[in-house]
């Protein structure tokens, strides 16, 4: 989530107040963005008691997320850069 939306503070508090966040998609939310050369996965994991599969679904659950509001209000969230691993399951 960091590398794909150019995040800002006011962009960022508008999504945690619009996305309806769980508290452990609000911590990977901060982590991915706010501090992404401090975090992996495996870290998150390790950190929030969690296991590394539960970070990778509530990674995809954050984005599921995004992009749906992206399509109700376009104007205000701006299109997410999609990778080329989103494109081959997208494909498949």
């Amino acid at each position: 989530m960091g590398k794909t939306i150019q995040w800002t503070k006011g962009l960022y508090n508008a999504f945690v107040d619009d996305a309806i966040l769980t508290d452990l998609e609000r911590k990977v939310l901060y982590a991915r963005v706010w501090e992404k050369d401090k975090w992996t996965i495996t870290r998150m994991a390790i950190e929030f008691h969690v296991g590394r599969s539960t970070i990778n679904k509530c990674i995809s659950s954050i984005r599921t997320k995004y992009d749906y509001l992206h399509e109700l209000y376009p104007d205000k969230y701006p299109k997410r850069i999609i990778n080329k691993i989103e494109t081959k399951e997208e494909q498949s």
